[in-house]
């Protein structure tokens, strides 16, 4: 997930003079946000799974 926010510089000089305007620290508050869903999503399932396991199956 951090690799897709990963700063980047275009090779081509026209572009990078054009359209290099990505700047982390302007997404750094919704990463940090994303990774804490994330987070709690994979405690979430963790949960889930040996709750699972540990369930009576008929």
């Amino acid at each position: 997930m951090l690799d897709q926010y990963k700063e980047k510089t275009p090779k081509d000089p026209t572009i990078r003079a054009k359209f290099n305007t990505y700047r982390f620290a302007d997404y750094k508050d919704h990463v940090i946000d994303l990774l804490m869903r994330v987070t709690r999503v994979s405690v979430e399932t963790v949960k889930i799974t040996e709750a699972m396991k540990g369930a009576k199956r008929d």
